[in-house]
């Protein structure tokens, strides 16, 4: 390895990354659109399904040593607090919002600055779910 690839801190982002690409992309199509509800309402199963595919692009970000990877670092954290914001609302989706803490607070530290441990809804994309942050993406 070498590079960014020998900083521990880096090596742990990149398994929570990956980590939480899993948790979210797998709750997102299994438990989520059986339950139905809030837990498959648009706006929360875009901002899952964002989160899943940053966390996998930021982990390749990093595993490819990109100069860019601070970058996606910052973006990840941002969005994955965002996601398990969303998911602390909805009951048995405390997987998912573990994961997405994980991998913003190990992002936040390869990207090497403290964002906020929950947002202001002038910072965050909504989902439509009660409680959770305000809509997002084209759905909304």
């Amino acid at each position: 390895m070498t590079g960014i690839l020998q900083d521990r801190t880096v090596q742990r982002c990149i398994e929570d990354c990956l980590h939480c690409y899993r948790t979210c992309w797998s709750m997102a199509f299994s438990d989520n659109l059986q339950r139905g509800g809030a837990h498959a309402e648009p706006g929360h199963l875009s901002l899952m399904l964002n989160c899943a595919q940053l966390c996998e692009t930021t982990a390749r970000f990093m595993l490819s040593a990109s100069t860019l990877h601070t970058e996606l670092c910052a973006l990840c954290a941002k969005v994955c607090g965002a996601c398990a914001q969303s998911c602390a609302q909805l009951e048995g989706m405390e997987a998912c919002e573990a994961a997405c803490r994980a991998c913003a607070q190990s992002c936040r530290e390869v990207a090497g600055f403290e964002l906020p441990g929950t947002f202001t809804i002038d910072q965050l994309p909504t989902t439509g779910v009660q409680g959770g942050p305000p809509r997002q993406g084209i759905m909304g």
